[in-house]
This record gives structure tokens, C-alpha cells and sequence, in this order.
């Protein structure tokens, strides 16, 4: 049993690899035993689930928008540049 569990900073570097890569069905194991006992690391996975979540609308909202620069702003560029 002591193999399966996991401190409260394994279990945030577990939370974050899921975030990024799969995780392994031990690892998966070990994250969900440990936040199922652990308060303050299912707030800590609520908080991060709510980050991810607004990171993402975030950088959705900004490839929807179409960044251009004015015609002035291209030539303040254009005589920095020279």
C-alpha cells in the first residue's frame, strides 16, 4: 500500500503531467488515491482544472482575432528601423 501513495508535491507533478502527456495506469492510480484522502489537493485540482480551462478560452478567443498593425504603426516600425 505504502507503494501507491504518493505526497502532496508528487501528486501535483502527477496533476500536471496529465495535464500535458497520459499518464501511466499506476500514476493514474496513485493521483486518484491520494487526491481522493487529500483536501487540499482536490482544491488545488479544482483550481487547476479552472486555470487550464481559462487558459484555453484565452488562447481561443486570441486565434480568432486578427492582429494586424495600422498603416502609422508599420511606418513608426519602418523608420525605427532605418
Amino acid at each position: 500500500m505504502k507503494i501507491a501513495m504518493v505526497s502532496c508535491k508528487q501528486a501535483a507533478m502527477l496533476g500536471a503531467k496529465a495535464s500535458f502527456n497520459a499518464l501511466t495506469v499506476f500514476e493514474k492510480m496513485k493521483l486518484k488515491m491520494h487526491v481522493k484522502m487529500c483536501i487540499a489537493c482536490q482544491s488545488y485540482k479544482a483550481n487547476s482544472e479552472l486555470i487550464d480551462e481559462a487558459v484555453a478560452k484565452i488562447l481561443e478567443q486570441k486565434e480568432k482575432q486578427e492582429l494586424s498593425l495600422s498603416a502609422e504603426q508599420r511606418k513608426k516600425i519602418l523608420d525605427a528601423i532605418q
